[in-house]
C-alpha cells in the first residue's frame, strides 16, 4: 500500500510540494542567475579599457 498520491513520481513529497506552495528551488535559482547577471554587468570595466 502506498501513501503518495502521485505513484509514477519518484519524489512525490517534492512534487506534492510544489504543487501547494510553487517551485520554490526554481523562483530561487531564476533570482540567483538574475542577481549574478546583475552583478556580472557592474563589475564590467571592459568598456572603460576600450576607450583609451
Amino acid at each position: 500500500m502506498t501513501t503518495s498520491t502521485h505513484p509514477s513520481s519518484q519524489t512525490p513529497i517534492y512534487e506534492e510540494l510544489v504543487e501547494e506552495q510553487g517551485d520554490i528551488l526554481a523562483e530561487a535559482r531564476a533570482a540567483a542567475e538574475h542577481s549574478q547577471l546583475t552583478a556580472s554587468r557592474a563589475l564590467d570595466w571592459s568598456d572603460l579599457r576600450r576607450r583609451d
